[in-house]
């Protein structure tokens, strides 16, 4: 693999690998309270996607098909030959994408906050909108307003300021190549084809993919778990911590 295309990543723990790959406009810092849980048990990655943390500099591939290559490319790079797979939002796209295409390597696979589409019309606005207000706003402006969206409580909540700073890195120009990727992504026809042992997870109010998006990989990837959080958003991980980190635990124990 080429050294400048190599995701930026950090390992902690001991025991069986488990990758976390964060959403849009994050860093693999997001997932700080499911890596101090979970690493007394596991070894568990974190990467930054290209464009965003310590990959800000890396180039963003055009689809969302790429961007999961590129993922399991570094992976593989550092050594991990078969491993659970947690994806979160724009995470959990990536994370379906390696299970359809490389499912000898998982274990198991934690969707949160997930879709099987990349067309998001109950999204709280719309890709356009969002490229649009990056275009006008700038960076700063534009992802406090996002991160704000990920929570119940919006700029309220005690653990907004660390959802902003663990994005606080990413790449104007990589993030309208994200925003762009998202459209054409398709997986909704192929749910029935995963063969990884699958827990899905979201909050109930969740404004960026809604919970009937949750509710619909459930049903359609055979044998999936559900789980919904009462009162929780996009970042239920950070809103209700320890039960999130209970429930991710057990089932990757199970």
């Amino acid at each position: 693999m080429r050294e400048d295309m190599m995701l930026s990543w950090n390992r902690r723990g001991e025991g069986p690998d488990v990758l976390l790959v964060h959403g849009f406009l994050s860093s693999g810092l997001i997932f700080g309270p499911l890596t101090d849980h979970l690493s007394d048990d596991f070894s568990v990655t974190t990467i930054d996607l290209p464009g965003f943390g310590e990959s800000h500099d890396i180039a963003v591939p055009p689809t969302v098909e790429e961007q999961s290559e590129l993922v399991l490319e570094t992976v593989k790079s550092i050594g991990l030959k078969k491993f659970s797979i947690l994806g979160h939002s724009l995470g959990a796209m990536i994370a379906l994408e390696i299970s359809l295409r490389h499912r000898n390597l998982l274990e198991k696979m934690v969707l949160y906050g997930g879709c099987p589409d990349g067309f998001l019309p109950d999204r709280f606005e719309s890709t356009e909108s969002s490229v649009r207000k990056l275009e006008e706003k700038g960076m700063e402006a534009f992802a406090a307003g996002i991160a704000a969206e990920w929570f119940q409580r919006d700029k309220d909540d005690p653990m907004f300021s660390f959802a902003l700073k663990a994005g606080a890195r990413s790449n104007t120009d990589g993030a309208f190549v994200h925003l762009r990727s998202w459209d054409p992504w398709k997986a909704r026809d192929r749910l029935g084809d995963v063969t990884t042992s699958t827990l899905v997870v979201c909050g109930d109010g969740d404004r960026s993919t809604h919970p009937d998006l949750s509710i619909e990989m459930w049903r359609k990837i055979p044998k999936a778990q559900l789980f919904i959080a009462p009162n929780a958003g996009h970042a239920f991980h950070l809103e209700m911590p320890e039960t999130f980190n209970l429930i991710v635990e057990r089932f990757l124990k199970e």
